[in-house]
């Protein structure tokens, strides 16, 4: 059975985009004005989504006023708070 011109459009979107390709560029080669667009027709919640947010923050602190202290930064997913 071959799959339809439709749905390989969607898989191809969807993994560009799960692979890191700029909405905007995956865009533009679909043909879409506006990236909005193509973000709600092919960006889906994964399973991996929270740990790959808290990677990318896992090291992340900001500077205190004083410049020798660092604040701690919760990303709030899942409902759950770091540092508590």
């Amino acid at each position: 059975m071959l799959a339809d011109r439709g749905y390989l459009r969607h898989c191809y979107a969807t993994w560009l985009i799960s692979d890191g390709v700029p909405v905007n560029d995956v865009a533009g080669l679909l043909g879409h004005g506006q990236t909005s667009t193509t973000l709600n027709r092919y960006t889906h919640p994964s399973r991996e989504r929270n740990s790959r947010a808290r990677a990318v923050f896992a090291d992340f602190s900001l500077t205190g006023s004083s410049g020798n202290e660092a604040v701690a930064v919760s990303t709030g997913l899942g409902g759950e708070r770091s540092g508590r």
